[in-house]
């Protein structure tokens, strides 16, 4: 992807630039390397940004931006802007935040953002396993595949724990509270192409809870059902690419798991061994 951005400098003042990766880009204007201009007067907040498929179209509307006086860059962002109905704080590549962007742009453009992935864990019968969500056919991406217990993005000005208790509520029906969540001290960069021609760069906050006490699932209606599987069957399939074996003996193909990733799961396998949940 080639970028055209504008970004916001803290006096006030508006810097338009061209790269071939945006998220490094707003990274190096914030440690003060990004361009001279932008020294001395970062953080920047980015306000604005195109993605062309070749340098020179990029440059050529690097430099018709830059023709704009203020305020027709001004309106070149509010429209931009204009009628978006989610947004998502971004951040650059050393995690800091720089902007606020709207959510079908971040996908599009593959602008790095924060999700939350719980991981709700249970004991069956002395096994200990991981409950899994199926995904409504009618969702835009990866419809009817089976996906982590809940996952989501985190909304503008929201913390990581609104968003995961949020998410628990709306996917599964769980009024959970923060004290009955575990959060991993490490976040999971994942970038992956999405299926509907955008790009996905996510930074995971992960959530571990271990179902005990009979809370019912009500799955909303953007899942299907969610399924217990063994956390055996699970490493199995993520680790060495086998089929996930559910506990009646049906199978599932891993290519129906939905933005599985083996990074997150050494994670998670590792605290769980840590805590005795699991020894395998």
């Amino acid at each position: 992807m080639e970028y055209v951005y504008i970004v916001s400098c803290t006096d006030g003042t508006l810097y338009t630039g061209w790269t071939n990766n945006l998220t490094a880009r707003l990274a190096a204007h914030n440690r003060g390397q990004g361009a001279k201009y932008t020294k001395g007067r970062g953080p920047v907040r980015l306000v604005y940004s195109e993605v062309f498929a070749d340098r020179s179209q990029a440059l050529r509307r690097e430099a018709a931006i830059k023709k704009l006086t203020r305020s027709q860059k001004d309106d070149l962002i509010a429209r931009q802007m204009d009628g978006q109905p989610e947004m998502l704080d971004i951040m650059d590549a050393d995690g800091r935040l720089c902007g606020v962007r709207p959510r079908t742009l971040v996908h599009k453009q593959g602008l790095r953002h924060a999700v939350v992935h719980l991981w709700v864990l249970e004991v069956r019968d002395g096994v200990p396993g991981l409950w899994m969500q199926r995904r409504a056919l009618d969702r835009p991406l990866h419809p009817g595949r089976y996906d982590l217990s809940a996952t989501g993005h985190i909304s503008a000005g929201e913390s990581p724990r609104q968003a995961v208790l949020r998410e628990a509520y709306e996917e599964c029906g769980l009024e959970l509270s923060e004290q009955m969540l575990e959060q991993l001290p490490v976040t999971v960069n994942q970038r992956y192409a999405r299926n509907d021609g955008g790009m996905d760069d996510e930074m995971a906050h992960l959530f571990l809870w271990v179902r005990s006490d009979g809370i019912p699932f009500a799955p909303g209606p953007e899942v299907m059902e969610l399924r217990w599987v063994t956390l055996q069957a699970f490493d199995n399939c993520l680790k060495a690419g086998q089929d996930l074996i559910w506990p009646d003996g049906s199978a599932l193909p891993c290519t129906e798991l939905s933005c599985f990733h083996p990074e997150e799961w050494d994670v998670v396998r590792e605290r769980l061994r840590e805590t005795g949940f699991w020894n395998g």
